[in-house]
């Protein structure tokens, strides 16, 4: 199966990230306020630009089963996943509403740019690709989590290894999307499937690069000349 081999070639990236100190940080129960606070920052800023990814998809197909599929994760991001980012915003001791106007940093912006790349070369195969990783490898850091035993009542970020981890009752959204692109890859060319592969592997890599730019804080370099030139636009 094709989703087969896209796990396969993305696990020396799944292994960088799994052994990221962000995510042995959330092992530990210990990961700077900093970190958390700019995790939230742009990751809802990410999370808003994942949407309209759902609804170029929705409006590039023609199959209900696909439709209600995007329009459940539209759903899930707009009133679920707020759980995990209010978990880490009560660690920080931030206010949530607080952190909902940043700037994308360098990184947010170019997965957010890869995103919406994938989403303009029309097929839904590629979409699927790009935006796969960010569910799969959350998946795949809750359940190494919980694996390694990391998932204790006295950890402060239990809620948020559980919100991810797999359910043994219920098919996880990484699978299902992974049976789409098993679908979409039968009717593929073998170069279709390569340029398929680059979008899933890339968007792996941006994973990595998000946790990486989240626990680093590293924004732009001349952000006080980007936000001066906002407020020469203010009436």
């Amino acid at each position: 199966m094709f989703s087969d081999q896209l796990k396969q070639q993305a696990q020396p990236i799944l292994s960088g990230i799994l052994e990221h100190p962000f995510i042995q940080g959330i092992a530990n129960g210990n990961v700077a306020p900093a970190a958390l606070q700019f995790y939230v920052q742009q990751d809802f800023q990410y999370l808003n630009e994942f949407i309209k990814i759902y609804g170029n998809a929705i409006a590039k197909s023609n199959d209900r089963e696909l439709m209600g599929f995007f329009n459940d994760q539209i759903s899930f991001i707009l009133n679920s996943e707020i759980h995990p980012h209010h978990i880490f915003c009560n660690i920080a001791r931030i206010n949530y509403e607080d952190q909902q106007h940043a700037t994308p940093a360098p990184k947010a912006y170019l997965y957010e740019s890869h995103m919406h790349r994938a989403g303009e070369t029309g097929s839904l195969l590629n979409i699927l690709a790009a935006f796969q990783p960010c569910p799969w490898t959350y998946t795949e850091i809750a359940d190494h989590l919980v694996a390694q035993g990391a998932a204790t009542k006295d950890n402060p970020f239990y809620d948020w290894i559980m919100f991810y981890a797999s359910d043994d009752n219920d098919k996880s959204m990484s699978d299902t999307v992974f049976a789409f692109v098993d679908r979409f890859a039968k009717q593929a060319s073998n170069e279709e499937l390569a340029t398929a592969s680059q979008y899933f592997l890339k968007s792996c890599e941006l994973e990595w690069q998000f946790w990486e730019h989240a626990f680093y804080q590293q924004d732009w370099q001349f952000k006080a000349t980007l936000d001066h030139a906002k407020e020469d636009f203010k009436s």
